[in-house]
């Protein structure tokens, strides 16, 4: 053990007045209840996704356990949903249970859908509209990630370099 921490409020007093004296503190964020109702839209529309992904690969699985393979270049495709949808894999009960995968595929996908647009009407509120155009200059970042970034970090001034908002980001 190195040292032994003691917590006392006259310590406690010591350490502020010091990192006060010497501008070691740094801002914080406090999120507002918009950010955190903005942030569990996104987690909703996340958990979606990962829904939908867990039943394109239920589907394929499906598939393949029954000696079923797509010879086409990608999945998901409207040339591949046409090869499911006219897919007989031999018995009756395994047919419907394709249809119903197929059923929870378009619903899932129809509420991603409703979801991001959604998200994109958000990334264009007062609030958000600013920041999230000049982060979708960057390559990859498109309204979702960049409503996310600014809920979670607020105020992008509050760090004076990218080596302070990459410490903060990690």
């Amino acid at each position: 053990m190195l040292g032994k921490k003691i917590k006392t409020d006259r310590l406690d007093a010591r350490r502020i007045s010091k990192c006060l004296a010497y501008h070691t503190y740094s801002a914080v964020y406090v999120p507002t209840e918009e950010d955190n109702a903005v942030k569990e839209y996104i987690r909703m529309r996340d958990d979606e996704n990962n829904a939908l992904k867990r039943i394109k690969q239920q589907t394929i699985a499906l598939c393949t356990r029954h000696g079923r393979q797509y010879d086409g270049k990608s999945y998901w495709t409207q040339r591949h949903l046409a090869w499911l949808e006219t897919l007989d894999l031999g018995h009756m009960l395994l047919n419907e249970v394709l249809k119903e995968y197929l059923v929870l595929y378009r619903q899932a996908q129809e509420k991603v859908e409703l979801y991001d647009a959604r998200i994109e009407e958000l990334s264009q509120t007062e609030s958000y509209q600013e920041p999230v155009r000049k982060l979708g200059c960057f390559i990859g970042i498109k309204a979702h990630t960049a409503l996310a970034l600014c809920c979670e970090v607020g105020d992008f001034r509050r760090f004076t370099s990218a080596q302070k908002f990459a410490s903060y980001a990690v």
